[in-house]
Formats: C-alpha cells, structure tokens, sequence
C-alpha cells in the first residue's frame, strides 16, 4: 500500500507531502489545480523516464519520493540486492538540471531497471493512456491471463519460444556456414586426392635423385668397375697374383727371421681386403640396372614432388603437415553436420513442447475468458450498462504447427462488445464511446482486484466521457473496489468525491510572481464546500444536494 507521496520543486509544486490510506481517497480540484501532476510525479516512482520540465523553474532540482508497505516479495527482492528493509519501502528519485538524477531504494542508489523490478505489482495506474490500451487488441491477451492466473504458464511458452528462436538462429548459421564450405571443401578433397596420388615419403626426393644420377652414370660405372675388378683379381698379373708372389717370398723370408711374421700377417690382410673390395665391386657391376626405362619412372616421380612442394611446400615435410591439416579440417566439416542434424532433433523435441504448452494454455484461456466475459458484465450492470454485452473472444488454430506460436502462446484475444441489446458483438474498438470505455476499465479493474487481490490502484479521470447519473454508480463502484485495498482517485465528479473514504483538495495560488499548488485534506464543512464548488450553479440548491450527497 501507498503510505505517502512527497514533491519538492516538481513543477508547479514547491513542498507538499500526501499521507494516504487504505480505502478510497478522492483528488478534485479545479481543472489546471495540478491532478494530472501528481500521476506524472506517481510515473516516476514507477519507473518513467524523467523529464527536465518537471523541474521547478528557478530550481535546480526536482525530488519526488514514496514510502510503501513492504511486502513479503518486495522485502525478498531487496534482499536479493543487498538493500535491507524492514516494514517500508522508501523510494526516492531526483530530477536534476544537469541531467544527472539519482534513484535511492531506502538509501540504496538502483538503476531504472532494478527500480521497475521492484515497483512491479505494487501500484497499479489506470490513466486516460491506458483507456486507449482497450482499443489495443494486443493488451487484451494479457489482462485475461492476469485474470486466469496463467502467468507460469505464459513465462513457459515465452521461454520455450525463446529457446526455439535460439535453435533456430544457430541451424541457419551453422546450415549457412555449411552451405559456404562446400566449394572450400570440394577444393580440400582435391588437394588431398592430388597429394595421396603422389604418396610422398619423408626423404624420398633426396634417395630419388641419388638413383636417378646412377641410372644416368651406369655405363661409365660398369666401365670403371669392370677396369678396377680385371686390375685387383680378373685379369693376368692382377694386383692379387703379384700380392700372392710378394706373400710367398716375404713367409721364407719369416722363416728365416721370425721378426717379420707380424708383417707377413699384415701383407696377408692387404691382400684379402683386396679380395674383398675386387668382389664387392663384381657385385655392384651385376647390381647396376640394365633396363634405362626406369630413368624416365623416377624423373616422372622427382617431377611429381617437386610440384607438390611448389604448392604445397616448400619441403615435402611441409606437403605432409598440410595433407594431415586437410584432414583435420575435413573432421570438422563432418563435425559441423552432425551439430546441424542435432540441432534439428532438438528444435523438433522443443516444436513439439511449445505445441502442446500453447494448446494447453489455450484451453485455459477459454475457460478463463468465460469467467472473465460473465465477471465484466456483472460489473457492467452495477454500472447502468445492464443492457450491453460484453465478451472475451479467443481465437486460435485447431492444429497448429510451431510457426503458428508466438512468445504469448498462438491466441487471438479480443474484448467484444455491444452498446445495445440486439445488436451483434464487435470489437470494442469500433463501437465503445468514451465513458463505456471508462466504465469497462472499472470494471475490468474491479474483475481483476476480485480475481487476484491489489495493492493500490490509481485511477486518473475515470470519469471522462459521463453523465451525473452514471457517475453516482461510478463512485459507488470505487467505494467496493477499495474493499479490496487502496483505491486512489482523480475526479470531476462529485458524486464520486462522496464516496471517498479520505477527500484531498488541489488548489493553485499565486504569490507574487510564483504559482504553486498546495494540497490540503479536506474535511467536515470544508468537505461540504468543495463539493458545493465542483456542483456549481445556484449555491444553496448545489449545497443542499452536496449534503445530500454526504449523506
């Protein structure tokens, strides 16, 4: 509940303070007194953007600040922010010429979004903006859902829309990334056909041009082979048959001197190695390719490594790192269409839940328009509309499918009405004049306050469009409202400024060159006074009808 509204310099206020209280308490004054400047004011401590305007002129800043009850919820969510609270909430905002204006939560500075947070649910303002919100189709949905209780239901389907929309965003960019990489790939898959046709092998170049520089040198090396075989062992008077004569003499010579026995040994060992390097010669004369054919197969090859290096390399180590980075990149192409055929399965298990969340709400929302349609044209009667109709109109597909859901699940709503008996329901925007439009804000409001319970509701001007007679139900209908906690009023009326349980009256003064408006509780014969003035005409016949009115 509201307990006190205060201003400082807001516009034509300099200080004035407003104790409230629960019941009905009525706002009058003359037309200009500065009623309308107390909802703006109220606006800012629900969150509205501030003004530089509303600053009083002369002044370099403007302060308006409230103090509520603070409820279980409220004393939680504070907590959350670290901001302690006991019994009230104190909420103090500062519009400054410098455009610097502060926000204080029982002396803890929040920003506009955290106040929002907090002020939800605590007032609820029902202005001449939001008369104009019935002739919105789009505000119907959410006020029969306030009524039914369908809020967890409606946070559901706004957060599996949400997931959806998610699932969605991300298929078309992974599908669209795939879509791109398909040349990229076709190029990859070639490069790695072209390298494995190759097959390098790490130093296969270097071994390569080494036969290739034997197979072009065979026959001068057969011939030099064959020279040095023929020399060391083949041909008459080799170097072996002359070894072999030198050992001969040299082991008589051992025979008679024993000390050169370690020399004997040693021509000996020449000469086998002579043997030695003779047979290994002969063999790698027979090992020399005979068939030239194979120099043309190897040039071919070295010819196909070097390509490779050339676009690949620049070594064939390098060919190899990038034939491994092509297959690594492949693995990951395969990688993203496995997350796009997850994604898939995904968005469908997720479709099909926000199907059967809005079907599910759906059939809530038309048992609940039902109650609502039937509470509205309770409260309709009560205020001399007896003889119109009134209905709240739900739409929505048979069978859906998941493009057919949107954040608010798939239905149509739509407040119907007709003025006069016999006439076919319409939309409530075709039809409704100014003070039905009120009155079915009343009673929309009063339907809502017995469905669910409220806090404090203000109401600015909800008598606009109607007559005497209409307004004495209008206060009526206040009076009940406020039964159910704290109603606030502006009125023109004073058949509704009777009902009050509490009458404030707003009244600009001038003082030298300065206006300002001053607020005063109005009480007694004070009451009888104010009321005599809104009646207007002759005094006395006014007078008796505003005691009238009292009574």
């Amino acid at each position: 509940m509201l307990l006190e509204l205060g201003l400082e310099n807001f516009v034509l206020f300099e200080r004035v303070s407003l104790c409230l209280s629960s019941g009905l308490t009525v706002l009058t004054g003359e037309t200009g007194a500065g009623k309308s400047l107390l909802v703006q004011a109220l606006k800012l401590i629900l969150g509205a953007r501030a003004d530089l305007q509303q600053i009083r002129t002369g002044t370099k800043q403007a302060l308006v600040q409230a103090v509520f009850e603070a409820s279980t919820e409220v004393r939680g969510q504070l907590e959350d922010m670290g901001i302690s609270c006991d019994d009230e909430l104190v909420i103090r905002r500062t519009v400054a010429q410098t455009g610097k204006g502060r926000i204080y939560v029982n002396g803890a500075i929040v920003s506009l979004q955290n106040l929002r947070q907090i002020v939800s649910g605590l007032v609820s303002l029902a202005g001449q903006h939001e008369y104009q919100e019935l002739l919105r189709r789009e505000k119907h949905g959410p006020w029969l859902d306030r009524f039914s209780g369908l809020g967890h239901e409606v946070d559901q389907i706004t957060i599996l829309y949400q997931e959806i929309r998610g699932l969605q965003a991300n298929l078309q960019k992974a599908t669209d990334a795939k879509e791109e990489a398909v040349e990229e790939v076709d190029r990859l898959r070639q490069e790695a056909q072209e390298i494995d046709r190759i097959a390098p092998k790490q130093g296969e170049e270097e071994r390569l041009e080494q036969e290739l520089q034997v197979l072009k040198a065979a026959e001068a090396l057969r011939t030099l082979g064959d020279n040095c075989y023929r020399t060391l062992y083949a041909d008459k008077g080799s170097i072996q048959e002359k070894l072999a004569i030198c050992r001969q003499d040299l082991k008589r010579m051992a025979d008679l001197d024993p000390t050169l026995e370690k020399t004997v040994k040693e021509l000996e060992s020449v000469a086998y190695q002579a043997e030695e390097v003779a047979w290994t010669v002969r063999d790698y004369i027979h090992g020399l390719p005979t068939d030239l054919s194979q120099l043309e197969r190897i040039e071919e090859r070295i010819y196909g490594l070097r390509e490779l290096k050339k676009h690949f390399g620049p070594t064939i180590e390098d060919v190899l790192v990038y034939r491994n980075a092509i297959e690594t990149k492949l693995a990951t192409f395969y990688e993203k269409g496995d997350r796009i055929e997850d994604l898939k399965i995904r968005l469908e298990e997720k479709e099909k839940r926000l199907v059967n969340a809005a079907l599910d709400l759906s059939k809530k929302r038309r048992q609940g328009a039902k109650r609502l349609s039937k509470a509205i044209k309770a409260e309709l009667s009560d205020l001399k509309l007896a003889k119109t109709d009134f209905m709240v109109d739900v739409e929505a597909t048979e069978t859906p499918i998941a493009s057919d859901v949107g954040p608010r699940g798939l239905d149509k709503v739509q407040f119907l009405f007709s003025p006069n008996v016999g006439q076919p329901l319409r939309p409530l925007v075709s039809i409704a004049s100014g003070g039905e439009l009120s009155r079915v804000m009343l009673a929309l409001r009063a339907a809502l306050a017995r469905q669910a319970g409220i806090e404090t509701i203000v109401f600015d001007e909800i008598d606009a469009g109607i007559g005497g007679e209409v307004a004495e139900k209008v206060g009526f209908k206040l009076k009940a409202l406020s039964s159910f906690g704290q109603v606030v009023t502006i009125t023109h009326f004073p058949q509704i400024a009777a009902r009050g349980d509490y009458h404030i009256a707003l009244e600009k003064v001038v003082k030298g060159d300065n206006t300002s408006i001053i607020i005063r509780e109005v009480e007694g014969n004070q009451r009888l006074e104010e009321l005599t003035r809104m009646l207007g005409g002759d005094r006395k016949t006014a007078r008796a009808y505003a005691g009238k009115l009292l009574k």
